[in-house]
């Protein structure tokens, strides 16, 4: 493939262009996402972004006065967007620990619905982290190849936010963006607590 006229002009590592988005799912442990699961799927949305927070600090030996920089402390940030409004994925992303969401139940403010999801929030405090997975699917000279990446151990770090459009809108759907931070998952063993990328690019 060419990349135009530049100092690199191909692709060092043939096809490894990682293209579009990544189907979504969740579950409490990582372990439900062996053998292709997604878990709970969370439905049409989009992998955002990811950013690994590294945070250095370091140790000094006392028989010298060079100083060694070491990794104090590892997380995760990643985003995403949901467009579904299905109250029991809200819930879900959130750990269902801050939240009541009962499915199909009776309506209170709704009139003439014998049934309804309902979501409510507020007053809990006790929070639950939850394992992520993004699935992408990249055509590579006519044949599939899927990037994984797993999430072992996350929770909300921002609140819920809408921000619904107009009637007029060109796309009015409304999109329902999603902030997490992973943290280190310490029962598993050292060196995969906190992520696992795995993928068929290059292959």
């Amino acid at each position: 493939m060419a990349l135009g006229k530049y100092q690199q002009t191909s692709l060092t590592n043939a096809g490894t262009l990682l293209q579009g988005g990544f189907r979504m799912g969740v579950a409490a442990s990582a372990g439900a996402f062996a053998g292709g699961s997604l878990g709970t799927v969370l439905g049409i949305g989009n992998l955002t972004g990811m950013t690994e927070n590294i945070e250095m600090t370091t140790t000094q030996a006392g028989n010298s006065d060079m100083p060694t920089k070491v990794l104090a402390t590892q997380s995760v940030t990643f985003t995403f967007e949901l467009l579904e409004f299905w109250l029991p994925s809200l819930a879900l992303i959130r750990g269902s620990a801050i939240d009541n969401e009962n499915a199909a139940t009776a309506a209170t403010y709704i009139n003439g619905t014998p049934t309804a999801n309902t979501f409510s929030t507020g007053g809990k405090n006790a929070m639950t982290a939850m394992a992520f997975i993004f699935e992408n699917t990249t055509l590579v000279d006519n044949a599939t190849a899927k990037t994984i990446l797993v999430f072992y151990k996350a929770q909300i770090e921002q609140g819920m936010t809408f921000t619904p459009k107009t009637d007029h809108d060109t796309d009015p759907a409304m999109v329902i963006p999603f902030t997490l931070t992973g943290e280190l998952d310490t029962a598993r063993a050292a060196g995969d607590q906190l992520f696992y990328i795995e993928s068929q690019l290059g292959q």
